[in-house]
């Protein structure tokens, strides 16, 4: 080893996990000197069976315990490594990296600060089993890690008046072609050789690698201005401010003083637009347009973010977060605009509309997930976070065991918040012992997920929000479940917090005080549902009517205008039973069974194609949420209309509905020459096999 805990990176190694085969997991525990209130001997006779190696140490980020973990690595050849200790987590991806591992084969657990500093013995001990199972699951479900090349550029736009941000640029041009937009040079001594805008933001377009920023140009072009004053001395405002770079403030009245003085014709009073082009942004002071990969905002410190700059610099891998499969997307059909969603709920423009298609733009998704919770039928899907794994996770965290009876919280929180449960555990703050699953944002966590945690036995639910979280966006999701629980009887169980990341105490109150008002949840000992297939309307299907099962509820509870996907529909009798509705529905919601028009009420997500397709306008749809129609998944009939047979074969080949309104049609139009309108009505006697025939007979007897 060199310096005593860094080692040279063995190619061998590297090259042996590569090929093989069999999975096998190292799991290292730390007791952190014996200070921490977790029994872990019992969770390693709990998990012991669940890996390769389960190794306890005292102080396992020492050399010592360094060395230990090299040692077992090697001995039985492992391909996967667990290691529950602090939050010093850079140490051991130090160390494991320099053995070849790659990310996705390390799994860095602060047992510490999550469960022995935080819980009495038997919370922390219980709770450390159950996250290092889930950790076994995740690398076990592990996805394929894709990516793709992104060419970014050496095009840097930095906006901002900031001294701060004219030093980052100045740093950043040895590296890039920087530019400046500024709405005032006054002040500043020197620009370097980069080209300097005057004029403020307008808009923001385009993605990492090719933003369009469209702006406002100043009234004095800083290219043709040489500088020579005579404009400020001409100013009787004192409108004019001075520097490497002239520009005019809001005291000018537009006398126009200055353009007759100005030998250039450098001024110009009217505001025009300019755009200017970049692969990356730095942004120094007040932004008030989406956050995008690409875009950067500093505060007094831009020196991080340069940093990422720079690291962007020219052609980069960026790894493939979505897994698209849009064959029965509902967002539009035969030039017709349906569903429209996530479009609306994506906040960083990565999902656009051409006619009846939408489009994901992988470079501007920023994983937050939100496009797959809102989506009904789960299309779009998060590649590290599907909802096989979340519903897995959710499974072995709730698993149930002997004698647990315990109240049993879920927390979802994303990876920002996990910074917060790290601070309350060194503050060594108690509070009670509830299950975190971290996902990327929890944004990204559906209605469908939090019934799923119910269904396995959970008392609770709490989501905990970080300061990028939206405002709205995942609020429907908490709604929903809790009226669903509400509809059986189980009461509102699900709550969103967000608590200040710098105020431990804030989320210590808010865990206590939601816990402290639960009951032990009456369907917690029930058998859960076995889910088939994973897509969020099948699992709110199958949830909700095993909901009415365990709780022998037969639910009455309807919400009228809806802003959650279902709805009801109604035909009138102006319905020919033509099939444009069930051609156009993506759900198999309507379905024809003969001479019938039948509906699912829960196979529908409201997209509206059918209401827009149907060419008598006989189709209604009504937003409305009915969980008692959404327990019962039976088939309505909402239209009928009796066979006609064919005169000349017998088959049954139209509804009378449809015959009438042909037959009103053609009385409707002008006549023809070959055939009479009472001929070419008693054409529609005859089926599709046998009307031709007819038709032709008839035209050749007025041919003799």
């Amino acid at each position: 080893m060199k310096g005593g805990l860094a080692i040279e990176h063995d190619k061998y190694y590297a090259l042996l996990l590569r090929y093989k085969v069999v999975m096998d997991i190292g799991i290292f525990l730390c007791t952190c000197n014996n200070t921490s209130s977790i029994d872990f001997r019992e969770v390693k006779r709990s998990i012991g069976k669940e890996a390769e190696i389960v190794e306890v140490h005292d102080l396992l980020c020492q050399e010592n315990g360094l060395a230990y973990i090299i040692d077992d690595i090697r001995r039985k050849e492992l391909d996967s490594i667990i290691i529950g200790c602090t939050f010093k987590k850079r140490i051991f991806k130090e160390l494991v990296e320099g053995m070849g591992f790659k990310g996705d084969d390390i799994s860095l657990l602060n047992l510490r600060e999550h469960c022995g500093w935080a819980h009495d013995e038997k919370g922390a001990t219980e709770k450390a089993k159950r996250l290092l199972l889930a950790a076994i699951d995740r690398i076990k479900t592990r996805p394929k890690v894709e990516s793709f090349v992104v060419d970014v550029g050496y095009d840097v736009l930095v906006i901002g008046n900031s001294p701060l941000g004219i030093r980052a640029a100045k740093n950043l041009s040895k590296l890039a072609n920087v530019q400046l937009l500024m709405d005032s040079a006054s002040g500043f001594t020197s620009f370097g050789d980069m080209l300097v805008h005057i004029g403020s933001v307008k808009d923001v377009k385009g993605t990492m690698g090719d933003f369009s920023v469209e702006t406002v140009k100043g009234k004095i072009d800083p290219e043709r201005c040489i500088i020579c004053g005579l404009c400020e001395n001409k100013c009787q405002k004192n409108a004019i401010q001075s520097g490497l770079v002239y520009s005019i403030n809001n005291f000018c009245n537009e006398c126009g003083d200055c353009i007759d003085a100005c030998p250039t014709g450098a001024i110009d009073l009217k505001h025009k637009e300019e755009t200017l082009k970049a692969g990356q942004i730095l942004v120094v002071g007040d932004w008030k347009y989406p956050v995008r990969d690409g875009i950067y905002l500093c505060g007094d410190d831009p020196s991080v973010a340069v940093l990422d700059i720079i690291s962007n610099l020219g052609k980069i891998k960026k790894r493939r977060v979505l897994s698209l499969n849009l064959e029965n997307c509902a967002a539009g059909k035969s030039e017709t605009v349906g569903c429209e969603l996530c479009e609306i709920a994506c906040p960083y423009g990565a999902i656009t509309r051409a006619g009846d298609r939408i489009s994901f733009d992988e470079v501007a998704c920023r994983a937050c997930g939100i496009c797959s919770a809102v989506c009904p039928i789960s299309l779009p899907q998060l590649r590290e976070y599907p909802d096989d794994t979340i519903y897995s996770q959710i499974e072995v965290l709730l698993g149930k065991t002997k004698k647990d009876t315990s109240l049993k919280v879920l927390l979802f929180a994303c990876s920002e918040c996990e910074k917060t449960l790290d601070f309350v555990g060194r503050k060594r703050l108690q509070y009670p012992p509830v299950l975190p699953l971290l996902v990327s944002c929890v944004d990204s966590v559906s209605e469908a997920h939090i019934l799923r945690a119910f269904d396995m036995g959970a008392d609770g639910v709490l989501l905990l929000k970080c300061e990028d979280c939206l405002p709205v966006a995942g609020e429907s999701a908490v709604k929903f479940a809790n009226m669903t629980l509400g509809a059986f009887g189980l009461g509102e169980r699900v709550k969103r917090i967000q608590v200040d990341a710098d105020e431990p105490g804030t989320f210590v109150s808010a865990v206590a005080d939601f816990v402290q008002g639960l009951s032990q949840s009456p369907i917690k000992e029930k058998k859960p549902i076995q889910l088939d297939k994973t897509a969020k309307r099948d699992v709110i299907l199958s949830l909700v009517h095993g909901l009415s099962v365990k709780t022998g509820i037969s639910p009455n509870f309807v919400e009228e205008d809806t802003g959650f996907p279902f709805a009801d529909i109604t035909i009138s009798e102006k319905c020919t039973i033509c099939n444009a509705c069930m051609n156009m529905c993506p759900m198999n919601a309507i379905l024809r069974k003969e001479n019938k028009v039948n509906f699912i009420y829960g196979h529908c997500i409201s997209c509206g194609l059918c209401e827009k397709a149907c060419p008598e306008g006989a189709l209604k749809l009504n937003k409305v949420l009915d969980f008692a129609k959404l327990s019962d998944l039976k088939e309505i009939t909402l239209a009928e209309s009796e066979l006609v047979k064919c005169e000349a074969c017998g088959k049954a080949f139209i509804t009378r509905a449809a015959l009438n309104r042909t037959s009103n049609l053609i009385r409707g139009s002008e006549g023809s020459d070959e055939l009479s309108t009472e001929e070419r009505l008693g054409l529609l006697k005859y089926c599709e096999d046998c009307r031709a025939v007819r038709a032709l007979g008839k035209v050749l007897e007025k041919i003799k």
